[in-house]
């Protein structure tokens, strides 16, 4: 049977089997190793026999090169001296390696491995506070401000970023994906056209920087009451304006939970100028490379999902059209 058409279990089991040799490369001896996530990359928490946790993240589904994850795990081992914000510490091999490359076979492709200290604590998920969000806004604005005289050492280098489809494969305009509609095709490449358009122009305007570029509540862990921000898998160099509207993208809902992200950012770093209708641009290019995004996900969850999700889409769509706004309860 093909991984695509194993369930979720027996995909984290195919996944596992890479672990007790990625984890003999940083002298480590698990006494348990627990898959917490299996979506878009695979990650497991895993506790060696001396007791010491680690988070193991298997990047399946990134379309960064090594290069790319090279630079990525750089800045984190920056902003893990700094301190400035609290991120996941990489973890070397014992060969002083900061990321490992490992070919899976059964997805016939080459990938990396990264290995981080464990952040204890819970997500902030759809629980997340005001004054969370006040902080998240923060601690983008210092990410921002610390990236930019952050220093890659070669070959490390981060992707560009400052379009609709970031860093991913265009799998939506070469042709029809037999997931997608008619109607809702035709609205896509409508969408695509117009957050292209606003992404070319602001570049044009503005100075890019390395930026985490998926900052929503599903990435921040509440450890010992303060935000530690995880996930930096999207990173690249984009516009500064591109944070701020994809975190907002996860709580369009709510308009008093903008606010306070806004307000956490704008108390470090001067908020971005943009018009209203940009901004509505870049939240609607959020929805574009999310579904960009599922169409080449190989996980059971994701593929069970799609139809659900694609009809969602198509209301928030039609909703954009209607009244210039993106709002995702619609």
């Amino acid at each position: 049977m093909k991984y695509t058409e194993l369930d979720e279990k027996g995909q984290v089991a195919e996944v596992q089997k890479l672990v007790p040799g990625l984890l003999s490369q940083y002298g480590i001896e698990a006494s348990s190793v627990e898959n917490v996530n299996h979506s878009f990359n695979s990650s497991f928490k895993v506790t060696s026999t001396n007791g010491d946790e680690y988070a193991l993240r298997i990047n399946l589904g990134s379309g960064k090169k090594p290069d790319e994850v090279l630079a990525e795990m750089q800045w984190l081992e920056a902003l893990a001296e700094d301190r400035s914000v609290l991120v996941p510490e990489p973890i070397r091999t014992s060969n002083n390696e900061i990321l490992i490359r490992t070919p899976f076979t059964p997805l016939n492709t080459d990938t990396t491995a990264v290995l981080f200290k464990w952040i204890e604590g819970e997500e902030a998920g759809d629980e997340i506070t005001d004054d969370q969000l006040f902080e998240l806004g923060q601690n983008m604005a210092k990410l921002q401000l610390f990236a930019e005289t952050l220093d890659f050492k070669s070959p490390a280098s981060l992707p560009l970023i400052n379009s609709t489809m970031m860093n991913s494969e265009d799998l939506l305009t070469s042709k029809q994906p037999k997931e997608i509609n008619d109607k809702l095709y035709g609205d896509i490449l409508k969408a695509l056209a117009i957050t292209d358009e606003v992404h070319t122009r602001l570049s044009a305007e503005t100075k890019l920087l390395p930026i985490h570029a998926d900052m929503h509540a599903g990435n921040v862990i509440v450890n010992s009451g303060k935000l530690a921000i995880i996930d930096f898998d999207d990173a690249g160099i984009g516009l500064p304006i591109q944070d701020l509207a994809i975190s907002n993208y996860y709580i369009r809902d709510n308009t008093e939970q903008e606010k306070h992200l806004k307000a956490g950012y704008a108390s470090i770093k001067e908020l971005p100028k943009i018009s209203e209708s940009d901004y509505e641009a870049l939240l609607l290019s959020r929805l574009v490379v999310l579904i960009n995004a599922v169409l080449g996900m190989t996980s059971a969850e994701i593929i069970e999902f799609l139809p659900t999700f694609m009809i969602r889409c198509q209301l928030r769509l039609d909703h954009y059209f209607a009244t210039g706004q993106l709002l995702l309860t619609k």
